[in-house]
């Protein structure tokens, strides 16, 4: 048996509701506002469990109804209905070809378009998504077949770039981090969606979402040592850039390494790049089930390509 931490969803309701907070995530704090362990109860483990995990950032994915209000008009895209059910069914057709467990959405309007989507999909009952900061009110989503004990945002969490402490900032979208307790371990999603851009100030605030993430997912990890941890989505950052060395640090690696180097890409504007991964740390990597292109994979497709400028990233994980 392995004792682990079974985290308490009132408590994480709570914390969403929490206003943005300057705190220093540097150093791990057992009094966080990320969730902490209620209790710690013994849980027989099974044999390793599959767990098939996609990220996709599916561009623009909205619907065909003005059900935005927090978003200006002339920034809300209204869908036609005809444009709308070609475009979810176009990406539930794909998703459901890739049989994933869990699946985190980038670019999806609102809790409307990700019920549509989990209806047509099916076998996804656990959801949720949260208002992120974008002005064009595109946010993060997870839906997954496994329950999720709880969901934590830190939208209005304010930091700083090491590089440059003059500025602020908040992250462009969300982190999104999602709890679930998966054959007896806790294993935690945290979606991203960082600032696009190339220019200086673009650069700067991905080096600061950047550091911020990988604070977040210490804190995690400081509560509970034995955590599957998994960042994915949309990083708008190249698998050799500053930014992702600052979010790997030493201790988390890509799942998508195993893939081989002319197919490792997520975006082609002009020339390849990796934008969308999941990066892992070492207990998710010792449970990654490397097999290539059955297990681990970018999917590459004219039906993708029809529907997204992101290519969807697979990785399958066997939690024990």
């Amino acid at each position: 048996m392995r004792k682990i931490a079974v985290l308490g969803l009132l408590a994480a309701l709570g914390l969403l509701g929490c206003p943005g907070t300057a705190r220093d995530f540097s150093v791990p704090d057992k009094d966080a506002d990320t969730p902490v362990p209620d209790a710690a109860v013994d849980v027989e483990a099974g044999p390793p469990v599959p767990v098939r995990v996609v990220n996709w950032n599916t561009q623009n994915f909205y619907n065909d109804k003005r059900d935005s209000l927090e978003v200006p008009v002339a920034d809300e895209i209204i869908l036609t209905s005809q444009e709308y059910q070609q475009k979810l069914s176009g990406i539930a057709g794909v998703l459901t070809s890739l049989t994933p467990d869990v699946i985190v959405i980038e670019e999806i309007e609102n809790q409307a378009v990700m019920d549509d989507l989990g209806d047509a999909l099916g076998g996804y009952p656990n959801r949720h998504i949260t208002q992120g900061n974008d002005p064009r009110g595109i946010d993060i989503a997870i839906l997954s077949k496994f329950p999720i004990t709880s969901v934590v945002s830190h939208k209005d969490e304010f930091f700083k770039a090491s590089t440059d402490p003059s500025k602020t900032f908040v992250f462009a979208r969300d982190v999104l981090e999602a709890h679930m307790v998966i054959n007896g371990r806790q294993v935690v999603f945290f979606g991203v969606h960082w600032k696009s851009g190339t220019d200086a100030d673009s650069q700067l605030k991905r080096i600061a979402e950047a550091e911020q993430t990988k604070k977040i997912v210490q804190q995690v990890e400081f509560d509970d040592p034995t955590t599957f941890s998994i960042v994915l989505g949309d990083f708008n950052s190249d698998k050799d850039t500053p930014q992702m060395a600052a979010l790997k640090g030493t201790d988390l690696v890509s799942a998508t390494e195993i893939i081989p180097v002319a197919d490792r890409w997520s975006v082609d504007y002009g020339s390849k790049m990796l934008f969308d991964d999941q990066i892992i740390d070492s207990t998710a990597a010792g449970g990654l089930d490397a097999e290539y292109p059955a297990k681990v994979n970018i999917l590459h497709s004219g039906t993708v390509n029809a529907l997204s400028d992101h290519s969807p990233v697979l990785a399958t994980y066997l939690v024990n």
